[in-house]
């Protein structure tokens, strides 16, 4: 069986690398023909490097449809050559046939997960690039907003900053005006040259400390005895520096919110995910959705081997006109799924597991279906 299994192994592949490199090439040919830009944003400096960052976006999408038109082809010529017909004399099902190319499909469902996770041109250069010199709103609830006319992702610096705080019925607690704030993760948060407006609230006046690190609540007593009576502040203090440790606003997770999903790595998404201070808010949906595209791009690669295998020995694919006509069918039926559940999704009418996991779900049972029909 070691040499039937080589020769069924070295066919599949063979056909997998022309699937895969035919796609490249039309595709790579059909981006420069629109622009070139789209293949070598860098010009022609650095082809090899343009060219691997282009090629790794589309390798997710790619592999997969590689893995189903192998099965299809490999198993077409077989059929073609009167060798499929030797391989069910002697009682071999398709799946033992296959057991190499299998295996196979897991080494590779794990590259296109890997691929999928690390994204090339996410690099902490081309982030900064993209975030660098923004205008930044963090909106962390009902309790604080922070206002920043721009924002320097190197530094973690903004300029020109605004903050509210809230109590829990949202009336004003303090506000803070300065000309740059600078977040740290070991003291929080360092305001320079600004003011404090600090407002009467059931916990008393908030004011900044003697030293201006962190701030001091001041009783009631010494201010009007309902501070509902007035909006005004009770307090107000110009300074050159304060810090207040007690400020743990990460401004992170709202850096990486303002880059497209597919921009970001499955680590930068997954900490965008954990950090942020609202998880349920619906602008995450499209990040909840990609992530977990990224997490069913592997078992995608062997719903698309399963699927190539399971149409090549069907009656529907005896001819080259038909599995042509079965393979554009398929692919068309499984994306318009796709498009469908990521809808879905995306709107937070489904769960993101469930958006990403459809289609692949529906496909693979359908398969079952046509395959128990064909049996």
């Amino acid at each position: 069986m070691r040499v039937f299994d080589l020769y069924i192994l070295n066919e599949w592949l063979l056909w997998f690398l022309c699937c895969l490199g035919f796609l490249l090439s039309m595709l790579c040919l059909f981006s420069i023909a629109d622009d070139t830009s789209n293949v070598f944003p860098q010009g022609f400096d650095s082809v090899f490097l343009d060219l691997l960052n282009w090629a790794w976006s589309y390798l997710p999408w790619l592999l997969p449809v590689s893995c189903l038109f192998a099965g299809l082809i490999s198993l077409g010529f077989l059929k073609k050559r009167g060798e499929w017909k030797a391989v069910q004399a002697n009682g071999i099902s398709v799946l033992l046939c296959f057991r190499s190319v299998v295996l196979l499909g897991f080494l590779i469902s794990y590259l296109c997960w890997f691929i999928s996770s690390e994204t090339l041109d996410s690099t902490d250069p081309g982030f900064i690039k993209t975030t660098q010199g923004k205008p930044l709103t963090m909106d962390t609830g009902k309790e604080r907003l922070w206002y920043f006319s721009s924002f320097d992702e190197e530094n973690m610096s903004g300029e020109r900053v605004q903050l509210f705080q809230y109590d829990q019925y949202g009336a004003d607690v303090f506000r803070i005006r300065a000309e740059q704030a600078i977040w740290s993760d070991m003291k929080g948060w360092r305001f320079q040259n600004g003011i404090f407006l600090g407002f009467m609230s059931d916990q008393g006046v908030p004011m900044p400390s003697e030293d201006f690190n962190g701030i001091v609540w001041e009783p009631k007593d010494g201010h009007v005895t309902s501070f509902k009576e007035s909006k005004s502040p009770r307090i107000k203090k110009r300074f050159k520096e304060l810090q207040i440790p007690e400020l743990i606003d990460d401004p992170l997770p709202f850096l990486l919110l303002q880059i497209k999903p597919k921009k970001l790595s499955f680590q930068q998404l997954d900490q965008l995910i954990s950090q942020f201070p609202e998880p349920e808010k619906p602008v995450l949906a499209p990040y909840l959705l990609k992530r977990a595209q990224i997490i069913w791009t592997g078992p995608a690669c062997m719903v698309a081997l399963l699927a190539g295998l399971i149409l090549g020995v069907s009656k529907y694919s005896a001819t080259p006109g038909k599995l042509s006509t079965v393979a554009l069918v398929g692919v068309l039926f499984f994306y318009m799924i796709r498009t469908f559940s990521d809808s879905l999704a995306e709107a937070a009418i489904i769960s993101s597991n469930l958006g990403a996991g459809l289609p692949y779900i529906v496909t693979l049972l359908s398969l079952l279906i046509l395959a128990k029909i064909t049996d």
